[in-house]
């Protein structure tokens, strides 16, 4: 009920103008909507998980940029300009958190198409193995078997799985995580256990391969999207934050490493692996000469935030057509929001 009063709010506002007057304030000018994608559907993704979208919902999105004439800029150029005070009328940029396939075979032509840039924060260990990641296929082949039981202790994992709950089917990606972790398992160990669960529960694996999903880019891919003006920053090496300052810093340096061989940009942009940070990072952070990291905390970011804190719009299906717009003339920044 909250969300369509909201909604039918937002409509009579956009009729009324108030889009518009706010978008081309000297308030909205002094700010930069960064928007956050994460994939883009290569099947049934977005059926599975919100964080995946259609290419027809992302390729919406682009046209609406386009048609109400928003400045797509780039990440590094908006956040100089964001702290220097030089921002054009309404500022947005463009990210991809984690680099998948999906982003190189949908994402980046649609924004070729649009002549649009964007940043990609690429995590970078499985981009090694041509494999899809363990603990993301699990989930998704868990969810396609969800009108099945599972008997972990024929892999080794203790329990019985009712795959139909939701939370039954989080607790049997854990069990698998945790272990792979004890029997330290290969990420091609991993993908032949997962092989045996697809196979278990009638999932076409093989497709899953030829198309590629749920994998992360590969070094080709990387450097071909960065030569075509792509920026590829930083998301740590094995997408985790370890609460160790020496594991955290290893993070940022070997993501770097693998980073600087394929690509030529200044590798001083950062994204927060699933959005969690705590205080004591961004000092961490600074001390390795980053000077911007995003978070998934809604929000539109201002010279005044910390450049190491920088809230963004996660986009998705259940951000309606209306408030999409809201956000981007920053009409939505006033209104009550729930913490993404």
């Amino acid at each position: 009920m909250l969300r369509l009063l909201k909604n039918c709010a937002l409509e009579t506002a956009r009729t009324l103008g108030l889009f518009s007057i706010v978008a081309h304030s000297r308030w909205r000018q002094q700010r930069l909507l960064i928007l956050c994608y994460h994939g883009i559907s290569l099947k049934d993704e977005h059926e599975w998980n919100g964080l995946y979208i259609t290419p027809a919902f992302f390729r919406k999105r682009m046209e609406t940029l386009a048609r109400l004439r928003y400045r797509v800029l780039p990440l590094d150029a908006a956040l100089r300009a964001l702290r220097e005070g030089s921002l054009p009328p309404k500022a947005v940029s463009i990210t991809f958190d984690d680099g998948f396939h999906d982003f190189h075979r949908l994402g980046f032509p649609i924004l070729r198409e649009f002549g649009f840039p964007a940043a990609v924060y690429q995590t970078t260990y499985y981009c090694d193995h041509p494999f899809p990641l363990f603990n993301l296929v699990l989930s998704y082949l868990f969810w396609c078997g969800r009108d099945r039981r599972l008997d972990g202790a024929a892999y080794g994992v203790p329990g019985i799985f009712d795959l139909s709950r939701e939370q039954v089917r989080r607790g049997a990606v854990d069990a698998f995580r945790d272990f792979g972790r004890r029997q330290r398992l290969s990420p091609a160990q991993k993908d032949a256990l997962a092989a045996r669960v697809a196979a278990e529960l009638g999932v076409d694996y093989d497709e899953i391969l030829r198309l590629r999903m749920l994998q992360l880019m590969n070094a080709g891919q990387i450097s071909e999207i960065a030569a075509a003006g792509i920026d590829v920053q930083l998301h740590t090496h094995r997408h985790r934050s370890p609460l160790d300052e020496e594991a955290f810093i290893r993070e940022i340096r070997d993501n770097r490493q693998w980073l600087s061989a394929r690509t030529v940009a200044q590798l001083i942009h950062f994204c927060y692996p699933s959005g969690l940070y705590r205080t004591e990072f961004p000092p961490w952070l600074r001390a390795e000469q980053v000077v911007s990291a995003t978070t998934c905390e809604r929000g539109i970011a201002d010279r005044w935030r910390d450049p190491l804190l920088l809230p963004r719009l996660l986009d998705s299906t259940v951000v309606t057509d209306v408030d999409f717009e809201a956000w981007l003339a920053g009409v939505s920044a006033f209104l009550p929001h729930r913490r993404a």
